[in-house]
């Protein structure tokens, strides 16, 4: 491995700690944070640590302050409405393009996720854990590995404070439901189906997700139905 692939490799692992970090509590929202101090809680040295907040800063996690340091936000009620938004961009037309090239493997990997998610259909961290890498597999069947894992790591900042539709919004069920409509379409190799019902399954998790993300988010619900709107083909409609 190159001295420059280390060094981004490095600044990944760093980045998934201050994530983690968040998650558990050890980093208080709101409070700022040197590139130092981080440094020497997470055993790097400056450079690293200053591409990892970078990374994290793109995702909405921290505020980058100059000279003093990153201040962590985590998802808010507009964050949210930019990360689905992402999703509802870059999943559905990828899963289009997996169902051209996706295998009887493939279609076994899927099938073993999606079991995992049916006997664990209690919306614990076992099913979302499937959850996870079913979306996974398919977005890396398309054999776009960039877009994959900037799709985890969407995932993983938009459920930071637990938030899921599932079970708080809808029933797993009806989330069991969406994922099945996506397995078949991509088993029949059909890509404008499996698009649509990849786009169906984000669009009814981001109505959910939005609609709860603050007490007045009526200005968000109007600019994350705007984003769904763009990305429907004309003539072509979502249902549920």
């Amino acid at each position: 491995m190159t001295s420059d692939a280390l060094a981004e490799s490095k600044s990944e692992q760093i980045a998934a700690d201050i994530r983690d970090a968040i998650r558990d509590g050890q980093l208080q929202r709101g409070v700022l944070y040197s590139s130092r101090e981080l440094g020497e809680r997470f055993g790097a040295s400056r450079t690293p640590v200053r591409e990892a907040l970078l990374k994290l800063a793109d995702l909405g996690l921290v505020k980058i302050e100059r000279n003093r340091g990153a201040r962590v936000l985590g998802p808010d009620g507009r964050g949210i409405v930019e990360l689905c938004s992402l999703r509802v961009l870059l999943e559905p037309p990828a899963c289009r393009s997996a169902a051209a090239v996706m295998t009887s493997r493939d279609d076994e990997a899927l099938a073993a996720e999606f079991q995992i998610m049916e006997d664990r259909a209690d919306g614990g961290p076992e099913y979302f854990a499937a959850d996870e890498r079913l979306h996974d597999l398919i977005l890396r069947a398309s054999g776009n590995l960039r877009l994959a894992k900037f799709v985890a790591e969407l995932r993983q900042t938009l459920t930071l404070d637990g938030r899921h539709s599932v079970p708080r919004y809808q029933p797993v069920e009806t989330a069991l439901k969406d994922h099945w409509a996506i397995i078949e379409a991509l088993r029949k190799r059909d890509g404008v189906a499996a698009e649509r019902a990849m786009r169906k399954h984000i669009v009814r998790s981001g109505d959910l997700l939005v609609a709860h993300s603050s007490e007045d988010n009526r200005g968000l619900v109007a600019e994350w139905r705007r984003w769904v709107e763009v990305t429907v083909p004309e003539g072509d409609q979502i249902t549920f």
